[in-house]
């Protein structure tokens, strides 16, 4: 069975939780975990390894599925934070250790919410720190009430993989929960989808076989608890699982 690493999210020591309480511990969301089992691999959480350790891991793993959470810190993509969205620096290094070694090595790697904005910021790219404060005019993309069931619809590449893979065949829907989003889209990144304002919602890297290094802003691992039908992003899965 082919394993694929699943970063996860972090929680720094904290005096107001019952247990662990001077511990840093580290997790994943269930929904995310199920959806990559569900094609048949294996997911396996990263844990924070000390860097002695870091390389061995890693070495058994197939791919790299970056997932989704909290803001990255804008020192990442040399700005200065506009208001409250100072991001999250444990994160961030913890995750770009591991992206820079699945780089490396030439592995696939897919990205999620979250982590197509740190593939972007990684390879020179930059973020809108907050779409409300900064793109006023855009569709909303985060509703906390409505939460995985805020939609917005999706235009596709022309010609490109996410059109040939006919991933709106039924729906151009996706769910929407992110407040940031990309600004400047990095140098060898291609753009796949765009919203109805123009804001990039997926992307491949250009010099890899395509689809081997890809990421979406929305979150497939959460269609199942769409009320409508939204785009077939399975089909999007099963093709990235080819490069493992």
């Amino acid at each position: 069975m082919k394993k694929i690493g699943m970063t996860g999210g972090l929680l720094a020591p904290d005096l107001n939780r019952d247990i662990f309480i001077k511990k840093q511990l580290c997790y994943t969301e269930q929904d995310f975990a199920n959806y990559w089992a569900s094609f048949g691999v294996m997911p396996v959480l990263i844990p924070n390894l000390s860097p002695q350790y870091l390389d061995a891991f890693l070495g058994q793993l197939d791919g790299l599925a970056l997932l989704g959470g909290t803001d990255i810190n804008p020192n990442r993509y040399q700005e200065k934070p506009i208001g409250a969205w100072t991001g999250d620096p444990l994160r961030d290094a913890y995750e770009w250790n591991i992206l820079d070694w699945f780089v490396q090595k030439e592995k696939p790697i897919f990205g999620v919410c979250r982590g197509f904005q740190l593939l972007n910021v990684y390879y020179g790219g930059s973020l809108y720190q907050d779409l409300p404060t900064q793109l006023p005019s855009a569709t909303i993309h985060a509703d906390k009430g409505l939460y995985d069931k805020n939609y917005h619809k999706i235009r596709l590449a022309k010609g490109e993989l996410l059109e040939q893979l006919n991933i709106a065949k039924n729906s151009p829907l996706i769910n929407s929960l992110h407040h940031q989003g990309i600004k400047k889209l990095a140098q060898p990144l291609k753009a796949l989808a765009w919203s109805e304002e123009g804001l990039i919602e997926a992307f491949y890297h250009t010099e890899h076989p395509k689809g081997k290094v890809m990421a979406v802003q929305w979150h497939p691992e959460f269609f199942v608890n769409a009320r409508p039908k939204l785009v077939d992003s399975r089909s999007i899965i099963q093709y990235f699982l080819k490069f493992l």
